[in-house]
């Protein structure tokens, strides 16, 4: 996988071994041994958008290629949140948790933790049954940990 050409295609998003925001993304996996998978690159999109512009491109591109998808970094198996030698989706700064206007529907960010739900809905008199522990992702808790994602059709 050339990280350059997908860097380029989407420049901001993708970072490689050796900056900051790789080893922020691979050192922050609540197993170890997610800890110590090391994919080509970590993509980090802001929005759908973006999410969107990854998978388009990975789409279009000739090889072959496997994704982890990251929400919080809880899921504790290799190859679920993080990857190694394929793309680490990273969806942390997909954060929010928002109400509809009647109170009856909770939006929550793919990157978002249960203490941040948790605390939100309190505030307006509401609770949600999550993780037991705080700090575990959202995203991976409600998948069961793995989504499959087939980027060549």
């Amino acid at each position: 996988m050339d990280c350059t050409a997908l860097s380029a295609a989407l420049p901001g998003l993708v970072y490689t071994p050796g900056t900051p925001e790789y080893a922020d993304s691979t050192g922050t996996y609540f197993a170890a041994f997610e800890n110590e998978l090391k994919p080509f690159c970590i993509l980090q999109p802001r929005s759908v958008q973006e999410v969107a512009k990854v998978i388009n491109y990975l789409n279009a591109t000739p090889t072959s290629v496997q994704i982890a998808i990251r929400g919080g970094g809880h899921t504790p198996w290799a190859g679920a949140a993080n990857i190694e030698n394929g793309i680490s989706l990273d969806l942390r700064k997909f954060k929010g948790v928002t109400l509809n206007s009647d109170k009856t529907i909770a939006s929550i960010g793919a990157g978002e933790r249960w203490s941040t739900v948790y605390t939100t809905l309190e505030a307006h008199g509401l609770a949600v049954a999550g993780g037991r522990v705080s700090k575990v992702g959202v995203a991976g808790l409600i998948l069961g940990g793995k989504l499959d994602l087939d980027t060549n059709g």
